[in-house]
This record gives structure tokens, C-alpha cells and sequence, in this order.
């Protein structure tokens, strides 16, 4: 005869049930923004990074020039950028099952209760990320509310009309990725272009090569209508859809629901973005059983993730603060 489950027991009998109910509604929530970060691990208390400047073109080599003898190489150095920390930040919630439900044969509430745990971690991790751009024009944190800073290394916004091209070039020697128009053909059209003119620290052309637009909810119409119209929206003469053939890369339109603002927009360079928009996972989300608490009439289970994100360089992106 089977030996009875005791009331100690049933905690860790339920644990597989609830991780996996816990993981699947984690994992359906996903910030539209989540697929231009880099992911990375980290094994300390805070990563940094540090952008380096670029070099002048390569100069001529040619050892006939040198009468015989081995032709001179021009050695170059590299000005520095800004140097961006990155702290990482715990965060943790638990959820009490009652040993009545279990006993009851109440699986599913069990399973709600789980799931409803993963949602909020699931939720957290997809407001944070598109947080980058809810606070894109603010220098501190008003989306998440923490108030914590919210500036690169060169100290201003992801999206100013301010960023310096390094840290030792002149203050008045800055470039834009910022403006104030409502979204458009003509709009998206000089947004492009104005990628495609950025200039490096040393003055050469760097460009950007937006093939995002990156909208809310609100705007996805007028988006899909400007970039799929075969013809130019809102004219009368057929003229092509220049938007159609402007990058080597087709135009792309990405909608988030977490974005709070109904007006602003943003084009991102989907190459770039990567290399500068970073999520650090110092302890990846899981949920363990509490075994310091009373387990015979209450579970306590426990969500727990550690991690850290922003942006160190802001070329990657351009964006529009709408009035």
C-alpha cells in the first residue's frame, strides 16, 4: 500500500507544476523592442563600456618611395568616447499557495496563481526594455518611475540635439538625433537621409542606415500606409514610393503596445542597434521554493532576476518628440 502524502510534501509535489506554469506565462510577454538589444551575462556586480572613436582613412603605402629601403606604415590612435556603467538591480515577488487548494484538487487555481506571478515578471521585463524609449528625451527615469538617470555617457538623453561626438572634441561640436515632427512620408523620408549624413568624430561619414520605424499603437495606420503604398501617399501624380527604394535594406514597421507616448516615433538602424542598446542578465528570472517559511498549510514561492540595461552610444536610433 502507498505511503500517504504528508501536508510537508505537497510544496515540493507542486513545484514542477508551478515553474512550468510560471515560465510559459513569463516567457508569452515580450517587448516588440526586446529584439534589438544585446543580450549578454554577466558575472559581476556592474559592467561598463567604453565606446573608442574612429580612424582617418588608411593612407598610401609604397616601398618605391623609400629608395630600397622598407616603406614607412602611419601608425593612428583612436580618441576616446564615453564610458557608460551599467549597475545591475535585483527584483523579486513570491506567491503563497494554501495546502486547502492542493487538497481540494484546485489544480487550477493553483495555476493561475502561477501564472499570474509569471505575467508580472514577464511585464516587468517587457516595460523595462521599452522604457529605453519611453524615457528616450528625459534624462532621469520618469516611465518606470525609479527616477534613476537615464543618460549615456556623454550625460544627456538617448534622443537630444546634443551628444558630442567624443570626450575630448569641443562642446559645441555636437550632432542631433532628435526632432519634433509628426510622423510622415516627408518626415520618415528626412529622418532617413539624416542617418544616412551623420559624420563620425573625425569628421568622416559614419552613417546610419535606419530600416526601422519604430511606432505605438496609435500611429501603426498612417506607418503602414506610408511605407507600403506603392505610390507616394497623398499625391496625385503616381510618383513612386521613394521609401520603397531609399536603403539597401527594406523599411521595416515595428508597433509596441508599451510605449506610452501616442505621438512620438523613432527610426533605428536594426544593424547598430545591437552593438549599443545592452541588456545585462546578472541572474536570469527564476522561482524557487522559500524553505525558511511554514510549509504545512502555506507555500511561498519566490520570482527572483537581477540585470541591468541602457544604451552607450545613440547613433543607433533617431527620434521624434512630438508635440
Amino acid at each position: 500500500m502507498a505511503t500517504p502524502m504528508n501536508s510537508k510534501e505537497f510544496p515540493r509535489y507542486i513545484l514542477p507544476i508551478i515553474r512550468k506554469e510560471w515560465e510559459q506565462r513569463k516567457n508569452a510577454i515580450v517587448s516588440p523592442l526586446a529584439g534589438f538589444f544585446g543580450i549578454e551575462t554577466s558575472e559581476n556586480s556592474e559592467e561598463n563600456s567604453q565606446g573608442l572613436g574612429g580612424l582617418d582613412l588608411v593612407g598610401e603605402y609604397n616601398s618605391d618611395l623609400a629608395e630600397g629601403k622598407p616603406g614607412s606604415v602611419e601608425y593612428d590612435s583612436f580618441d576616446p568616447l564615453f564610458e557608460k556603467t551599467f549597475t545591475h538591480v535585483e527584483y523579486a515577488k513570491g506567491t503563497a499557495i494554501e495546502r486547502k487548494l492542493w487538497k481540494d484538487e484546485k489544480m487550477g487555481a493553483i495555476k493561475r496563481k502561477a501564472s499570474r506571478l509569471g505575467f508580472s515578471f514577464g511585464m516587468t521585463i517587457a516595460t523595462h526594455q521599452s522604457s529605453v524609449l519611453n524615457n528616450a528625451f528625459s534624462t532621469t527615469d520618469t516611465a518606470l518611475g525609479t527616477g534613476r538617470a537615464t543618460v549615456g555617457g556623454d550625460g544627456v538623453a538617448l534622443c537630444s540635439a546634443s551628444h558630442k561626438f567624443n570626450s575630448v572634441s569641443p562642446a559645441a561640436d555636437v550632432f542631433s538625433n532628435a526632432g519634433t515632427t509628426a510622423l510622415s512620408y516627408t518626415s520618415v523620408f528626412d529622418t532617413i537621409v539624416a542617418g544616412q549624413d551623420l559624420n563620425g568624430d573625425r569628421g568622416n561619414p559614419m552613417p546610419s542606415i535606419f530600416d526601422v520605424l519604430y511606432i505605438p499603437t496609435g500611429l501603426q495606420k498612417t506607418a503602414f500606409e506610408i511605407v507600403n503604398a506603392i505610390s507616394k501617399p497623398g499625391g496625385a501624380d503616381n510618383d513612386a514610393n521613394a521609401l520603397r527604394f531609399v536603403n539597401a535594406r527594406p523599411l521595416q514597421v515595428v508597433v509596441d503596445p508599451y510605449l506610452t507616448n501616442a505621438k512620438d516615433w523613432f527610426m533605428i538602424d536594426s544593424l547598430m542597434a545591437p552593438m549599443h542598446l545592452l541588456w545585462f542578465w546578472r541572474e536570469r528570472p527564476f522561482i524557487y521554493l522559500n524553505g525558511s517559511a511554514d510549509q504545512e498549510l502555506v507555500a511561498d514561492y519566490r520570482g527572483y532576476m537581477r540585470q541591468s540595461f541602457g544604451w552607450d552610444d545613440p547613433r543607433w536610433i533617431f527620434g521624434q518628440n512630438v508635440a
